[in-house]
């Protein structure tokens, strides 16, 4: 009997442990309503006309928002990239120039933390789907975005 319940607490004290890491929906992982995976078109649509585009495989947004395209599929967006304050923000209104404690308070522990440079980068995997959020922070505010397709 001692056994059986030793494994079991066991158990599920490996299960509570493997939950700690953050859940995010695909859903959370999107900059002013544009996610990865969209068509380009959505990216116009919701930002206007791209200040510049190179050949179809990256546009800039007088936004501040940046655009990778996927190298094979040149309207499917691979990457979406903010690094300067324009009130463009995530679902969960993060955006440059929030507190760095915002992350956690909206996204809970990141899948992954790194120290470097300086910088905190905080990186949260979907729950549902190939994709992450990309976090940096400095100086206790957020620096820097980016939602990807996860390779």
């Amino acid at each position: 009997m001692k056994k059986k319940m030793a494994a079991c607490l066991t158990g599920l004290m490996m299960m509570s442990g493997a939950t700690a890491l953050a859940a995010v929906p695909s859903s959370e992982i999107a900059l002013g309503g544009v996610a990865p995976g969209m068509d380009i078109d959505e990216a116009i649509a919701a930002f206007g006309t791209p200040t510049y585009r190179d050949k179809g495989a990256e546009a800039h947004f007088s936004n501040g928002v940046k655009i990778d395209l996927d190298e094979y599929e040149r309207a499917t967006i691979e990457e979406i990239k903010l690094s300067r304050k324009t009130g463009v923000a995530t679902p969960a209104g993060i955006t440059i120039g929030s507190p760095e404690s915002a992350i956690k308070e909206a996204y809970g522990e990141p899948d992954k933390l790194e120290y470097d440079g300086g910088k905190n980068k905080y990186t949260y995997y979907a729950s549902d789907s190939g994709m992450k959020l990309k976090i940096e922070a400095a100086h206790g505010a957020i620096i820097k975005i980016k939602c990807e397709l996860d390779d």
